[in-house]
């Protein structure tokens, strides 16, 4: 089974997909004119206006908008996935990583502007937002959304919900020697309590543990980076010497870097899937340029500066490909070397994002699932996807994984296809004033 996926797993995202992702990057790239550099000071301004807005009546906050997606972006994509990407890529996949994530704030952007923009206009039913909205209504594909539907609850099952559950429950086994199948009990009940209050008691959730969670991840993590810095310049010379290697000295090269960089980019901030605009598109009171710069932030908090701080941990810490260690254990192990602080706290902040992301993703699917089935059988998604909770906490984790990286190469086909077609309705905002070089982009 497990050779299976990888074959499947090798095909999804072979070389079409990373071009894909790469072209969909580069092109909304052009078209804002590297919007994510020159739009810094622009995108602050408008951001803070954003969450100063209080919510309405039907939908939430910016803030809380903000603070749900990153919730289930910052889960184990950004300790036990940067992880698992050194042990299959080598240091190089980080370099990929990073690229990857900048070119991917602009598809962000790209996405969640479309997805408010579409919802605002066409909010008929409740469950026609964000993506589907922009799929069904842009594109009067009404049949491709629906696929899109099933790509996400499959790929909410698989990278929300049984790869969360399984690295909080392996986190909890390696730290504290705790039962998996114990955990996962727990976990399971806490989750169905917060699932059950719908979109606003995962906000008010996300809301609080997010800040607080991610405050406590810079101190340990830079205290590990304080503890070896002297390690810090090699480890850099490094990754940037695998990621354009042929044939790297580990044995892993240039190619398997950047599959595993993108994959691993993608997983953790969720950029091309689609999936943050069901989210977004809550925040109505909100424009699509405020949504799609609030997606932007994300990207670049989830994957250019918390993945690359993981990986660099990893790196100078421990020698991640002879140690044999696999995902949760060998950031345990990088997070251990400054004593208990690190041992302790990286298993609870592994257990938190985990869990964060668990119920932010819940949303995802629950969207999804009203979408293609509607609203009065939610109940029974509700169970479902507290039953996969628990199957997932003592699963193995390598086959989930491969499980997840197929189901998110599946979802983002026709997400990119869809913001690659509506690509003229997306609009920037104004950094300057337009010259006569902005005609040269006219064709984007």
């Amino acid at each position: 089974m497990q050779g299976f996926l990888n074959a499947v797993n090798s095909v999804v995202w072979g070389l079409p997909m990373l071009l894909l992702f790469a072209f969909t990057g580069i092109r909304f790239t052009i078209k804002g004119r590297f919007f994510q550099l020159t739009g810094v000071k622009k995108s602050l301004k408008i951001l803070l206006k954003a969450f100063k807005r209080n919510k309405n009546s039907e939908g939430i906050s910016s803030f809380s908008a903000f603070c749900s997606v990153l919730g289930a972006c910052i889960g184990t994509g950004n300790i036990v996935g940067i992880a698992t990407a050194v042990y299959s890529g080598g240091p190089g996949t980080v370099f990929w990583m990073i690229i990857s994530a900048v070119f991917s704030m602009m598809t962000a952007y790209a996405e969640n502007f479309l997805g408010a923009k579409y919802t605002s206009t066409y909010y008929f039913r409740k469950s026609s937002t964000g993506a589907f909205s922009y799929i069904e209504n842009g594109l009067n594909m009404g049949g491709l959304a629906k696929i899109y539907g099933a790509l996400c609850l499959c790929s909410v099952f698989g990278m929300g919900n049984m790869t969360q559950s399984n690295s909080l429950c392996d986190s909890i086994k390696v730290t504290f020697n705790v039962s998996p199948i114990f955990t996962a009990l727990v976990i399971s009940l806490i989750a169905l309590l917060i699932i059950n209050g719908g979109i606003r008691r995962i906000a008010r959730f996300q809301t609080i543990l997010v800040p607080v969670s991610t405050i406590f991840y810079f101190f340990i993590s830079f205290a590990v980076l304080l503890k070896f810095n002297q390690n810090i310049i090699p480890v850099i010379k490094l990754i940037f010497t695998e990621a354009f290697s042929l044939k790297a000295v580990t044995g892993f090269g240039m190619y398997k870097a950047m599959r595993y960089g993108f994959s691993r980019g993608v997983f953790s901030n969720e950029a091309g899937l689609g999936s943050s605009t069901l989210l977004h598109s809550q925040a109505s009171s909100s424009s699509p340029e405020a949504q799609g710069i609030t997606a932007m932030a994300e990207v670049f908090i989830d994957t250019v500066l918390m993945c690359t701080i993981t990986a660099l941990v990893v790196l100078v810490s421990t020698d991640a490909n002879a140690s044999g260690l696999y995902g949760s254990e060998l950031s345990s192990q990088a997070y251990s070397t400054i004593g208990a602080v690190g041992k302790f706290g990286v298993g609870i902040l592994t257990a938190v994002f985990s869990f964060m992301s668990l119920t932010s993703c819940s949303f995802y699917g629950e969207t999804s699932f009203n979408y293609l089935f509607g609203e009065k059988y939610i109940r029974i998604y509700r169970i479902i996807y507290i039953i996969f909770v628990f199957i997932g906490g003592v699963f193995s984790p390598k086959l989930i994984w491969e499980l997840a990286d197929i189901c998110n190469g599946l979802m983002a086909i026709p997400n990119l296809f869809a913001i690659n077609c509506l690509n003229r309705e997306v609009d920037f905002p104004k950094v300057k004033a337009p010259t006569r070089k902005d005609e040269c982009f006219s064709f984007l």
